[in-house]
């Protein structure tokens, strides 16, 4: 079970946390009932979503993937729930073609998606990394972000 939270979370000047499998608030007080009760915690630092730091491979690291799961939270695709730590990253240039290994070019993408992407005519740009453009093969075109999928002029 993964929890985000801060400092003020744990003090109780924010009364809520964030849980990630579920992808909704929790209150500060269920976050300490659950680490009284734990067997094992595992505290990681801050992880600086901003953070661009490209390699020279086409393999995406495991720091990478954890960035862009934190981004993404689920598929990129349009209407697509998929959490993102069940999915693929998509390099949105391909890195064959000069496109960086690096969270400003990788996508959350569920298999079939991804597929979908690299094999048929849906296409997407990065408007803002977290934020795309989809165009599907007849030319319908979807924005999907942190709101959802919505028209693209929205």
């Amino acid at each position: 079970m993964n929890v985000h939270i801060t400092d003020t979370t744990l003090t109780g000047v924010n009364p809520v946390g964030r849980w990630e499998d579920q992808q909704v608030p929790v209150s500060s007080e269920q976050i300490r009932e659950w680490l009284g009760s734990a067997s094992t915690v595992i505290v990681r630092p801050v992880i600086d979503l901003a953070d661009h730091v490209p390699i020279d491979s086409y393999e995406i690291p495991d720091r990478h993937r954890a960035r862009v799961q934190l981004r993404d939270h689920t598929c990129r695709f349009p209407h697509c729930t998929r959490p993102a730590t069940r999915c693929d990253l998509d390099h949105a240039r391909p890195y064959g073609e000069g496109g960086p290994t690096c969270p400003c070019n990788e996508v959350a993408l569920c298999r079939r998606h991804h597929r979908a992407k690299t094999h048929s005519a849906w296409s997407y740009d990065i408007v803002m990394p977290g934020s795309y453009e989809w165009t599907s093969p007849s030319g319908f075109r979807f924005r999907v972000d942190h709101h959802g999928t919505h028209p693209p002029d929205e």
